[in-house]
């Protein structure tokens, strides 16, 4: 039998978000309190709770509650997720059987680095980068490239909520070497990474951005290094920047 787990205040907060639909999109407290079969002041706290987040919207010439542009972010960074695995899969697809490289696709989520998307190689050397796994946010050439488009402040403090640990002897760990090669990164537009996760690999990322210019995933490649011959690296960076440059033309970026 399958366990129950449930808290009360919770239960409470989605009853409340389960009034909203597109027909019927703001209330009054006195609405909500009604339609959710809740007391006012559980209401009132919970409205005023979620108001101050961003998540709802108060109009006070109409006294009514909306829902708030916190949401909006939110289902944009979901929607974004989706539609970026989408539209860069066939290039994945290409860049594999042209590199006979293991082809990454991540994001960051909840300040952490998310795998999205995937294709293997067939080296004997294995990268243990699974869908949907979630890693440091420096970790890689996926994170090292994400991690380089964040302004100052949004990159020192992931890095001191995370700090780096040695991973093999190339594993950088000091904030300030890592501050460079993420300025590095950003003026080159790719991050290359020799032996710094896996020993024996190289990683090449590269970013993708959207509509509006920001970047919001990277896209790599990883080749063991006894592959890497004279032009490799040069022809690897060369084929992943015309990726993320189609792959983000398609996502609106000009």
């Amino acid at each position: 039998m399958e366990k129950q787990y449930k808290i009360k205040v919770l239960e409470k907060l989605i009853k409340v978000l389960d009034l909203y639909t597109y027909r019927e999109n703001s209330f009054t407290l006195v609405e909500i309190e009604k339609k959710a079969s809740l007391p006012k002041t559980t209401v009132f706290r919970i409205l005023k709770n979620f108001e101050k987040a961003g998540f709802l919207k108060y109009d006070p010439v109409q006294e009514k509650y909306s829902l708030g542009l916190r949401f909006l972010e939110l289902g944009g960074i979901v929607y974004a997720s989706l539609s970026i695995r989408k539209v860069a899969a066939p290039f994945m697809d290409v860049l594999s059987q042209n590199l006979k490289a293991t082809i990454l696709l991540g994001v960051i989520k909840d300040d952490q680095l998310l795998y999205i998307d995937k294709r293997e190689s067939e080296s004997i050397i294995r990268v243990t980068s699974h869908i949907g796994l979630k890693r440091p946010p420096y970790y890689g050439m996926l994170g090292m490239t994400l991690l380089a488009y964040m302004d100052d402040d949004e990159k020192k403090s992931l890095l001191k909520r995370y700090p780096p640990t040695k991973i093999t002897e190339k594993t950088v760990t000091d904030i300030r070497e890592i501050m460079q090669k993420l300025d590095e990164t950003k003026k080159l537009g790719y991050y290359i990474e020799k032996d710094e996760i896996i020993e024996g690999l190289v990683g090449i990322g590269v970013p993708i951005r959207d509509f509006s210019g920001n970047v919001v995933a990277a896209l790599g490649a990883t080749q063991p290094a006894f592959q890497i011959k004279k032009g490799t690296i040069e022809n690897t960076i060369q084929q992943l920047i015309e990726a993320s440059r189609s792959i983000s033309k398609e996502l609106g970026y000009t």
